[in-house]
């Protein structure tokens, strides 16, 4: 049995290995740009071999991401909640390339929402299970398209996802809204007024966001910060309907780094509720788990 292995989490735009122990902690890093969708002709492993083939092939490799989606290198079916790392480490799926490395892919899990509707997350879930002796039930994982999850002991047993950072994307660079805009350091105070405009009336997107035009046409906001203006609105709206149930005292782990997880942490507060940082790298650790509970570490 090795003491250390391969972390990946390889996602639809990039990608990220480690080197790590066997408890998580990280000794090596490889980052690239070379998502799945970047992969030509899925050639996954001559892609993978281009990428960490300094690191010892006897290395088992644990994978996690969309590399399991149906454009991935191979689609496994989502694993549906409630789940805990030891139920994902009973269906992985192995796999040794041509070069001899061991790879053993992990799946992500599925939610049917009280209303009916169908939900799916690869990777999110990983970060979670990582991040359980974080003293909280509730985390949260932003990106382009964010998930609010809350466990039961080690169990993940609900999520819902948002797709703040594509809409976010697609107000600013496609409409109107972003005509009047000028690239500009983060303007905090302009984050904070859109965030609590959200908070005061969930329901009205649609009508709260001309504002990121109409209060540039008036002066009253700076073009260079009606980009965090905007951000605001969005992620404050996300915030208001993830915290809808929640006990009001319920505490929020952000699993990112200080970028993006910083605007989520902020919102978080200005409504009221109680907020840390969770571990960015908290996949490298549930990754560790899963592999234990399988006897590849």
């Amino acid at each position: 049995m090795t003491t250390d292995f391969i972390a990946l989490d390889w996602g639809t735009t990039s990608f990220r290995a480690y080197l790590a122990a066997a408890d998580g902690r990280v000794q090596d890093t490889i980052s690239a740009a070379e998502g799945i969708l970047a992969v030509k002709d899925g050639a996954f492993e001559d892609a993978l071999e281009r990428l960490i083939g300094k690191w010892d092939v006897k290395l088992p490799v644990m994978a996690a991401g969309m590399i399991t989606s149906r454009q991935g290198w191979i689609e496994l079916p989502y694993l549906p909640c409630p789940a805990s790392a030891a139920d994902l480490a009973r269906v992985l799926h192995r796999h040794t390339t041509a070069s001899g490395r061991h790879i053993a892919f992990s799946t992500g899990l599925s939610y049917r929402a009280p209303n009916g509707m169908p939900d799916v997350m690869r990777s999110e879930e990983t970060q979670v299970f990582g991040s359980l002796d974080q003293g909280v039930s509730h985390f949260v994982t932003p990106g382009t398209h964010s998930k609010w999850i809350a466990t039961e002991g080690d169990r993940l047993v609900l999520y819902a996802t948002y797709v703040t950072g594509e809409v976010f994307a697609a107000l600013k660079e496609h409409t109107i809204l972003g005509r009047l805009m000028k690239p500009g350091p983060d303007d905090e105070e302009a984050f904070a007024m859109g965030v609590r405009a959200a908070l005061e009336d969930p329901a009205g997107f649609l009508h709260r966001i001309f504002s990121a035009r109409s209060l540039g046409l008036f002066g009253e906001l700076a073009p260079e910060a009606i980009a965090s203006y905007l951000s605001g609105q969005v992620i404050g709206t996300e915030v208001a309907h993830a915290i809808r149930g929640n006990p009001h005292d319920a505490e929020y782990a952000v699993l990112a780094s200080s970028g993006i997880g910083g605007r989520y942490v902020k919102a978080i507060e200005i409504a009221g509720l109680k907020v840390r940082y969770g571990d960015p790298e908290a996949i490298v650790k549930g990754l560790a788990i899963i592999a234990r509970k399988a006897g590849i570490i």
